[in-house]
């Protein structure tokens, strides 16, 4: 804690200098350069990055570069940003902004980090993956965002915006790009003006292919790869000045592989307990394993049938006095995901899960025109989501048949499914499964209002609130139903359904001051708070365990600037920061006995974090140009008791460090542009340094993971309408394993990606 004092303490005072130590350097430099000036829509109006006063990344160039590929490619380019593909949930993302984290997938369980499309909010951690296609920006807003984008972004938004439609210019931008591990993406963007200036039309569509890069020594195959199909439309029709309607609608097919685990199986586990008693001919158990960062050894395959529709219909009226704004959204998603838990070669637990979400939302907005002194913006935003989930478990049973011990008790032949088995003591046969599942339908209403008064030409009052009332109304499953899909049966009902409901409502205020001394620097001060609703975890299966949790609330305390410097050529942000959590929400995995182990989430503790975070873009020359992010972190918790185990005893967690949250984290990039005859050549590199950091939520040593360097570069050259990229990505081929365990069932681990390179081609006209 001394030495973050004394790096704030040092970080205050260089910034309070900025106005007077470069007063004269700007006096005596002859403007030649300027970075361009970045819009963004952090406050849901256009505004210049430099006047918003909010810790904000607005991510542009950097799209255009081949070896961002995904949505997780971004973390390099923003300080205090990490992002990691949810195993085994295609396109699924594990996010976190200063150290909170969305890292459950689970539809029961609402995600700490918003992501938000065109103004539509995704609504739930999988399918949020985004491949890097036809996105014009992405502006990572840091910290509490309740005020205007509310559903329980604690910790901040990812706001992702589409390229415009054109209403004017008719062309095409194509690409094609091959690379390492059968990695094969076309895409493609056309703008087709119907009527000048009134009415346009945007197609687009995109093809991820790549066979992965994990060697199945048990299936001889490669594992792990992408299979996405991408396309859709948006219709753009402005009949006046005054009026604009926008339809966008897409669709992403995804059927990739996702969840390639290594055999973390330790003697005691009952992966390796059904080998060792001679059950299975094959490994189970880590120490005869010859699993690696690129080979597996898992009997199982981990593949996904998902598609998610999204429709989202924008309208806006301009009038001299006010902006009207209605969005209405509509998110359909129909997911299929199998994963093969245990890692191992031993058929122990395979899970099938289907999951059935639709998600309807609302909003009306009003942000006033008529006043240079005065400005708010005000709406409201209605939300409703149904979804059904439910998942099969193979092969633990069986195995656990095979062994005497049975599941189910008395009264199982109510179900009529054949559960008997367990009473009569014959085994289930090899192609038996478990059923579980639950629904859960969710009402949310908000209303909220954000004002800008400008009391002087240098003072400006920022003030803001969001009332929100959300329902829950859920129904969980308690244990499962046998039943024999391979054989054409059909999905069990839910067993002994347990229903539970509830409702929060809650009131977050903002409020902050900014101070612009002059045009190049600004100063902002803010406090806010933040709300994430309660609910019910649906994943745990038993429901007999209490499922529900109450909400989390969070503090935050912000002091932040923003400058541009020497004549434009340089810009230099910063933000210092405290959030204070209040029943912070947690998910842990407790075993309830021999066959059954619950995810849980409890509001087991109080969190405090203190951070610091430091920007820098500096146009060096006209053809070189820099880029620096730092991010500093210091999370602990002040007061965190549960049971972490299982054995009923709640202990004092304290000591423990929250999951994702490195100390330190930097990243630098840098591109040079050259003439080379009639084309342009240019090339990029992009380095990124993470501290070390805990991946597991008990902090056991497996889960421990140590710093890690990333190297990313392109080189491209373009004539006219042309261009071609060499890339590579993770060119230093830096491995690390994250790990997890279902207690007493099963450990397993995966690998992050290797070296890959690859060419791409790009025609537009």
């Amino acid at each position: 804690m001394k030495l973050f004092q004394k790096f704030l303490t040092l970080t205050i005072s260089l910034v309070m200098a900025i106005p007077i130590s470069f007063s004269v350097s700007a006096q005596d430099s002859t403007p030649t350069l300027g970075i361009e000036e970045i819009i963004v829509t952090a406050r849901k109006k256009d505004e210049s990055i430099q006047d918003v006063p909010m810790a904000v990344t607005a991510i542009t160039e950097q799209l255009r570069e081949s070896s961002v590929r995904r949505i997780e490619d971004i973390q390099a380019f923003a300080p205090n940003l990490f992002i990691n593909r949810t195993p085994g949930i295609a396109s699924g993302a594990a996010i976190t902004i200063r150290g909170v984290a969305s890292l459950e997938s689970d539809k029961s369980y609402e995600p700490s980090i918003g992501v938000v499309m065109d103004g539509m909010f995704l609504g739930t951690s999988s399918g949020v993956l985004l491949d890097n296609f036809d996105i014009e920006r992405i502006e990572v807003l840091r910290g509490p965002q309740g005020t205007l984008f509310g559903k329980n972004t604690t910790g901040g938004i990812l706001n992702v915006i589409r390229t415009p439609v054109s209403l004017d210019e008719m062309g095409a931008d194509l690409s094609l790009t091959v690379g390492d591990f059968g990695r094969q993406d076309v895409k493609a963007v056309v703008q087709l003006p119907i009527i000048e200036d009134t009415l346009g039309l945007k197609v687009f569509a995109a093809s991820i292919q790549h066979d992965g890069h994990v060697y199945n020594t048990t299936l001889k195959t490669d594992v792990g790869g992408d299979d996405k199909l991408n396309y859709g439309f948006a219709l753009l029709w402005e009949p006046n000045d005054n009026f604009s309607l926008k339809l966008h609608h897409e669709i992403m097919e995804d059927k990739s592989e996702q969840g390639v685990y290594v055999n973390r199986n330790v003697v005691g586990e009952l992966a390796c307990t059904i080998t060792l008693i001679g059950f299975d001919p094959n490994n189970g158990c880590e120490k005869d394993a010859t699993d690696g960062p690129d080979t597996v050894e898992s009997d199982g395959s981990n593949f996904s049938d998902n598609e998610y529709e999204s429709t989202i219909f924008t309208v806006n009226y301009d009038t001299e006095n006010f902006l009207y704004t209605y969005i209405y959204s509509n998110r359909d998603m129909d997911e299929q995901n199998m994963q093969d838990f245990d890692g191992s070669a031993a058929r122990l637990l395979r899970m099938n899960y289907f999951n059935d979400w639709e998600q309807t939302s609302h909003e009306f907005r009003v942000t006033s025109q008529f006043s240079e002194k005065f400005q708010f913006i005000a709406g409201i935003y209605d939300w409703e989501v149904d979804y059904v989930q439910n998942w099969d478990v193979y092969d633990l049973f069986y195995q656990l048949s095979r062994l005497g011990v049975g599941a189910w008790g008395a009264g199982d032949t109510l179900t009529g499914y054949g559960r008997d088995s367990y009473i009569t003591g014959l085994p289930w046969e090899s192609d038996l499964a478990s059923n579980n599942g639950q629904t859960q339908k969710t009402e949310s209403i908000a209303v909220f209002a954000s004002i800008d008064w400008y009391l002087t030409d240098q003072l400006t009052l920022t003030a803001g609130f969001r009332w929100t009332e959300e329902e829950k109304d859920f129904l969980g499953g308690n244990a499962g139903v046998g039943y024999y899909p391979l054989r054409g049966e059909p999905r069990p009902p839910l067993y002994d359904p347990k229903p539970y409901q509830a409702k929060w409502d809650e009131t977050t205020p903002k409020v902050g001051l900014r101070y612009q001394p002059n045009d190049d620097v600004m100063y902002y001060a803010t406090y806010s708070e933040g709300f994430k609703s309660g609910g019910f975890f649906g994943r745990q299966a038993n429901f007999n365990i209490d499922p529900s949790y109450e909400p989390e609330f969070v503090k935050n305390y912000e002091f932040g600037w923003k400058s541009t410097l020497m004549d434009g050529r340089m810009i230099f942000n910063g933000a210092i920061f405290r959030s204070e959590y209040d029943d912070k929400q947690e998910s842990i995995l407790i075993p309830v006995d021999l066959t059954n182990v619950a995810t849980v989430v409890r509001n087991a503790s109080s969190l405090e974090m203190d951070g610091i975070e430091l920007e820098l873009m500096y146009q060096v020359t006209e053809a070189w140009d820099l880029m620096v992010t730092y991010g500093y972190l210091k999370s602990e918790y002040a007061n965190y008791f549960a049971d972490l185990t299982g054995d009923g005893i709640i202990t004092d967690n304290s000591n423990l460090v929250p999951r994702n949250t490195p100390e330190n984290t930097f990243g630098i990039t840098t591109s040079y542009t050259t003439q080379i005859g009639n084309g342009e050549l240019k090339g990029r590199v992009s380095y990124r340094f993470r501290d070390e950091m805990e991946s597991e939520s008990q902090n056991r040593p497996e889960g421990s993971l140590d710093s890690i360097e990333n190297v990313n570069a392109t080189i491209s050259y373009s004539v006219e309408n042309y261009s071609i990229t060499a890339w590579g990505r993770n060119l230093t081929d830096e491995r690390e394993q994250r790990w997890s365990t279902i207690g007493g069932l099963t450990s397993r681990g995966w690998w992050n990606e290797p070296q890959t390179l690859g060419v791409t081609f790009k025609v537009s006209y």
